[in-house]
């Protein structure tokens, strides 16, 4: 054999050795092509326009991994165009709401989830809903409840406000304060109760982590959690049974009253933005890839089982919505 076919096999085995690695680390299957019903709303920068522009667009994709669609392309706003910070929708009411960080920008975008009917969603009175971070929409598809900048403390500080699509008027649900940001929040089945999370952060010290649920209007506040690990996001299951957290980079469930905290993942990269199936047996959340600048959609069954990979997205990805 000559010494250049040896080098040639060399190499390609070599690349074949790298690419197994990298299937091996990710410990993820192949697409979920056996999972033929439902499709996931996501966020993302994937597409060359929305890079262009600095912004992001939502884009819905089929559990097989295939049809991937921009749904919601880049949004228009004074010169430019807005970065969407959070998306939620309901299948039922088939309810899209888009939340930006804007701090010129009050209210949210609101359209049906096929992307049509498009419009910018203005409170009718009240507080303002300027510099969001995250919104939610009740199952009902009527009541609005978002996480926003309190402008009026030295360090960042947020609060949730809450009201509806038919009167929009917002009012404050939990303020901050000097130590306290609300953010996260997610409605219950019924849209009765909410579930949030509560950072406090005072003195420089290691910030502490309480997730808390409320009654639909603020009242009767309890927290069933507390850690000193960054909680950074919750997700309630439509049957009411369980809380999905994402902690510590990580993604964990636990029941309403604070018990059977039980962690699901163990990515080597982390996972972010967990969400539930309408059934309530399975969970979609974000991983980051092996390949530089791509994330992947993730889905498994409610107890951490049966991990499957439904794309490989470049750009970033923040999940939406399971429908």
């Amino acid at each position: 054999m000559m010494r250049s076919e040896r080098r040639s096999r060399l190499i390609l085995t070599i690349y074949l050795l790298i690419v197994a690695s990298i299937l091996a680390v990710d410990r993820l299957s192949a697409p979920a092509s056996h999972l033929v019903k439902g499709e996931l709303i996501f966020i993302s920068d994937t597409d060359s326009i929305d890079a262009s522009r600095e912004s992001n667009s939502v884009y819905r994709i089929g559990l097989d991994g295939r049809g991937q669609k921009r749904i919601v392309g880049s949004i228009p706003h004074n010169d430019g165009y807005l970065r969407i910070s959070d998306i939620d929708c309901e299948p039922v009411s088939q309810q899209l709401v888009i939340a930006s960080h804007r701090h010129d920008l009050n209210g949210f975008h609101h359209a049906l989830l096929n992307g049509s009917g498009l419009h910018l969603d203005k409170p009718g009175g009240g507080v303002p809903l300027t510099a969001t971070r995250q919104i939610a929409i009740a199952p009902d598809g009527v009541s609005i409840i978002v996480s926003r900048q309190f402008e009026e403390f030295g360090e960042r500080r947020y609060g949730l406000v809450a009201g509806d699509l038919m009167s929009r008027e917002f009012k404050t649900f939990k303020a901050p304060t000097e130590a306290l940001s609300h953010f996260a929040p997610d409605f219950g089945p019924g849209g009765r109760q909410v579930a949030y999370i509560i950072e406090e952060s005072k003195g420089g010290l290691r910030p502490k982590y309480r997730l808390a649920i409320a009654a639909h209007d603020g009242r009767d506040e309890q927290v069933i959690f507390e850690t000193t690990l960054a909680l950074t996001d919750v997700a309630w299951s439509p049957d009411g049974e369980w809380l999905a957290l994402e902690m510590s980079r990580q993604i964990y469930k636990l029941r309403p009253d604070g018990s059977e905290l039980t962690q699901l993942s163990s990515h080597h990269a982390g996972t972010s933005s967990p969400r539930w199936s309408p059934d309530s047996e399975g969970i979609s959340f974000v991983a980051p890839s092996s390949f530089p600048g791509f994330n992947q959609l993730i889905v498994m069954d409610a107890d951490g089982r049966n991990i499957q990979r439904v794309a490989n997205i470049r750009g970033e990805v923040v999940n939406g919505c399971w429908v």
